[in-house]
């Protein structure tokens, strides 16, 4: 009922309410009650009515959520209905990495036919950029070098940080997550 009266229709239908609950209502205020009530049913009819033909529009010329929000505004709703997670997680894939044509995801373990190339190139001093499937993802590329740094034990040139447009802070930080 609040949402469909402004906040002094309602002040006046709580008071209104509160007399009628306590049966020391005039008939005027009753009379005054069923005018408000009435007030806030066709409010109520008229905003079903707007929605049926909004989801009749919709229906027809076959809309998707993603053509009226935007991904953030569907999350957003999503969390105030409770349907996921109140907090919002900063979410970085896992590195992904190229090797004779192939994409591959670095969650466990890599294939030796990459693993061992990589590992060279990488304790070699050389540049890892060719292995790297998404060199523009700042955050996949340092959490690479981070992981690589991790298990190497090399540190990773800056000069070669540079080719990827990454700066040392970036790598000291995604090692910092990897760590925790």
């Amino acid at each position: 009922m609040a949402k469909l009266l402004t906040d002094q229709e309602f002040e006046r239908f709580s008071a209104l309410q509160q007399k009628q609950a306590s049966f020391t209502i005039t008939a005027d205020e009753a009379d005054e009650l069923r005018d408000i009530v009435a007030r806030a049913q066709k409010k109520r009819d008229d905003r079903a009515a707007a929605m049926q033909t909004i989801e009749h529009a919709i229906a027809q010329f076959g809309i998707t959520p993603d053509e009226l929000f935007t991904p953030e505004q569907i999350a957003d709703a999503a969390r105030n209905f409770g349907l996921i997670p109140a907090t919002k997680k900063e979410r970085v894939l896992p590195p992904s990495l190229t090797f004779n044509g192939k994409v591959v995801q670095w969650t466990r373990a890599l294939p030796d036919e990459l693993r061992t190339p990589l590992f060279d190139a990488f304790s070699g001093g050389q540049s890892v950029k060719a292995f790297i499937a998404t060199p523009k993802d700042a955050a996949r590329c340092a959490l690479t070098i981070a992981r690589l740094e991790k298990e190497t034990g090399a540190r990773y040139a800056d000069a070669w940080l540079d080719e990827l447009s990454l700066a040392r802070g970036q790598v000291d930080d995604a090692l910092a997550k990897l760590a925790g």
